[in-house]
């Protein structure tokens, strides 16, 4: 092993659909959290023009965002453009001040990224960065591990799916794993279909980020379902939403309903799993003696979990589905938005750890043979 490597601290990076977070191995928290979309744009520029190919992180600002065209080069798990993911890990690189040629580097993964992704993504931090060494943690186990738990059930409800990941004693059970491609745009969609109704239009990727903050900062989920008769009266009461150039909207039900989609999505046409769905079939996938200590051990992470009522809603929704003697608990940690970050980050700094790392020369003797042989 070469200790050299590990005289500098470690690059983790947590990687969603929605935003990455990035910081220094051992820190209580990332120091860089930006949206993880790039900018390119929409119009020829003017040679006095002060533009650019790529626009990223705190690079596009609400003045910029209406002549861009914004793109998502990691969704679903799955690196859609990797010229274009390379620039969100160089953004982070450089406002991280970090030398990648100089530091280990962890990313974070859902259960299901394939192996051939794995492969380029080591290739490219191999090979274009240089990096000494490099690991790929599944973010539902450093979760878990950072939430100071080794059994208990991740429910990762992200911006494009959610998936539900029980561990066991530090074992992640694989086959019990679910996922469903429902999650906070789904939610985001739904209400820009509502204001729609309503008379309100957004159509650029730079007005479908508008209903996304309204969505952040608005929508709400009832302790429970609630019919065509109570949504009818919520359109009485009315909410001004000022919108980024003063003008304002009038929101109602609209606040309540678009969130519905995740709990009932097939009243919206979706012939999908709900979120309490996953839940409750990934506990009961599991081995009938390893249940018990699951259901009450049930762990919510993910930006679209911090949806106000969306925790007491979940709970009521998941006892419906499982055996009435069963004791259902969901914790919900404030900070649970970069709880898999932070068991990254932990991680890195255990003695323990430094065996895991996959090395350059490992790599280039043993192929991705290393990459099964290294994972947690």
């Amino acid at each position: 092993m070469d200790n050299h490597i590990f005289a500098n601290n470690s690059i983790v990076i947590d990687m969603g659909s929605s935003q990455i977070k990035a910081g220094i191995g051992g820190e209580e928290k990332p120091k860089l959290i930006f949206n993880s979309y790039i900018g390119r744009p929409k119009y020829k520029a003017l040679p006095v023009a002060n533009s650019q190919e790529f626009y990223v992180g705190n690079q596009i600002t609400d003045s910029t965002r209406g002549v861009i065209k914004i793109k998502y080069p990691y969704q679903k798990g799955i690196i859609k453009d990797m010229n274009e993911m390379d620039q969100l890990w160089k953004y982070a690189f450089q406002e991280l001040r970090g030398n990648p040629k100089e530091c280990p580097i962890l990313l974070t993964e859902p259960p299901y990224a394939s192996q051939q992704q794995k492969v380029e993504i080591t290739k490219q931090f191999f090979e274009s960065y240089n990096c000494p060494a490099l690991f790929f943690a599944v973010s539902g186990v450093t979760s878990l591990f950072a939430s100071g738990k080794s059994t208990g059930v991740i429910l990762d409800i992200g911006d494009t799916i959610s998936q539900s990941i029980p561990i066991y004693d530090g074992f992640y059970i694989q086959h019990s794993a679910q996922r469903v491609d429902l999650a906070g745009r789904d939610v985001t969609e739904n209400l820009n279909n509502l204001l729609r109704r309503a008379g309100y239009t957004f159509t650029t990727t730079a007005e479908y980020e508008i209903v996304k903050k309204i969505k952040e900062k608005r929508c709400f989920l009832s302790p429970a379902m609630i019919g065509e008769d109570k949504f009818q009266e919520e359109r009485k009461i009315k909410d001004q939403y000022m919108l980024p150039d003063n003008s304002t909207i009038e929101l109602s039900f609209e606040k309540q309903r678009a969130p519905e989609i995740l709990m009932c999505p097939e009243k919206y046409g979706l012939e999908l799993n709900s979120i309490p769905e996953i839940l409750a079939n990934s506990i009961q996938k599991v081995d009938l003696d390893l249940r018990k200590p699951l259901y009450s051990e049930i762990v919510l992470t993910g930006g679209t979990s911090l949806m106000q009522g969306f925790p007491e809603r979940l709970i009521g929704e998941v006892k419906k589905l499982v055996p009435k003697e069963a004791k259902v608990k969901i914790w919900a940690p404030p900070e649970r938005i970069t709880l898999s970050w932070q068991g990254g980050s932990i991680l890195t700094n255990l003695a323990s750890f430094k065996s895991m790392w996959i090395l350059k020369k490992e790599f280039e003797d043993e192929g991705e043979r290393i990459l099964i042989k290294k994972q947690l």
